[in-house]
């Protein structure tokens, strides 16, 4: 059965989504879960425009992954058994592409063939979405008092992972030609990679991106650095009538390793103002750990990247530090000294134990 899955962070773009794309696809059922308090789902079924089926099941544990487990795909597949070959799900709002992919891998191996992942977005929101310090049960995204994320940190990781990026509008709110030229330029800085597609505009599947799955877990793996390009093509009007690009991404490298006490007291200053910092960190001291960066909004946090790689045909470590830092107002002077002043001088240098000393390299 093929999929088209649509990820969000609110159920008003996800129904957009799944209402405009249903449109485009005569018969083709789609499918709509949201989790609710006190553990209780809500599955709704659709089929041209009409409900077909509705349910709400209380599950022992009322997670995002057992909603996915312990009703969706037992639904897909019933769907499949009646006929069905494609289906557009939307997965509740908060739930990840790649959890539900991993739950729907599980429960049923092998019979699900994904077209696209798609993160359904309003353009205008995107920027205070990132710098929301709530969670995402504080903001009113989910029902799961647990989840500590913000939703700038689940809309990243989407970001990444999804291979298009469908821009809703919204009934309750008016359209800001401004504020929707920032958002769709933030958005290009941010997914690269991703096929960005007006909802309003669309007028088949044919323009939605194909999902790779190995790629989109390599574009998650923390601190990867995507090269920033112009928005796709049906924005590319649009976007050439904005006097300015507002937000700019500035990469920077250090090849020496990074005093550990310095980093720490200059990345607070380094990533201030910036919507979204990722990338790789030699800190001196760990010479086989790439720590990894990952930095949205007001949160920015350091993780265990694993060991680096080997260059296969010198056979050295590809160590150093490469930064990529997102935002509207950045000084690429200013964060390239503070970067620099981090490096270890000679005379540390001179006193750093030999890297690799005291293991045995490695393949990454």
């Amino acid at each position: 059965m093929h999929l088209v899955l649509i990820t969000s962070l609110d159920a008003l773009s996800r129904n957009n989504a799944a209402s405009v794309l249903a449109d485009l696809s005569p018969g083709t059922p789609v499918i709509l879960h949201d989790l609710l308090d006190g553990g209780v789902v809500t599955r709704r079924v659709h089929r041209n425009s009409a409900l077909v089926e509705r349910e709400s099941t209380v599950l022992e544990h009322g997670c995002l992954s057992c909603t996915v487990r312990f009703d969706l795909a037992p639904a897909l597949l019933r769907l499949a058994a009646a006929g069905a070959t494609r289906a557009i799900v939307g997965l509740p709002p908060g739930t990840t592409a790649e959890n539900a992919l991993d739950g729907l891998n599980t429960a049923a191996p092998r019979s699900f063939a994904i077209d696209t992942v798609a993160l359904a977005v309003r353009p205008e929101d995107v920027e205070d979405q990132l710098w929301d310090h709530h969670t995402l049960f504080a903001s009113g995204y989910t029902a799961v008092p647990e989840d500590s994320r913000t939703p700038g940190e689940f809309l990243i990781g989407e970001f990444l992972f999804a291979d298009t990026v469908l821009t809703a509008t919204s009934d309750l709110l008016p359209s800001d030609p401004e504020l929707l030229l920032r958002g769709v330029q933030l958005i290009g800085e941010l997914a690269p990679h991703a096929t960005m597609v007006s909802l309003a505009g669309m007028t088949g599947l044919g323009g939605l991106g194909e999902h790779d799955d190995g790629q989109a877990r390599t574009r998650s793996l923390p601190g990867m650095v995507l090269a920033p390009v112009r928005p796709s093509a049906s924005f590319s009007a649009a976007a050439s009538e904005a006097s300015t690009e507002p937000f700019r991404t500035v990469e920077h490298r250090v090849e020496r390793p990074l005093h550990p006490d310095r980093f720490r007291t200059a990345l607070g200053a380094i990533a201030r103002g910036c919507c979204f910092v990722r990338g790789t960190v030699w800190i001196a001291g760990m010479p086989d750990t790439r720590v990894a960066v990952q930095g949205v909004g007001p949160r920015v946090a350091l993780a265990n990247g694993g060991a680096w790689s080997i260059d296969a045909r010198h056979g050295e470590w590809c160590r150093g530090t490469h930064l990529a830092l997102t935002g509207d107002d950045l000084d690429d002077a200013d964060i390239a000294g503070l970067l620099d002043a981090c490096a270890l001088t000679d005379e540390e240098l001179r006193s750093m134990p030999s890297p690799g000393a005291a293991s045995t390299p490695h393949q990454a």
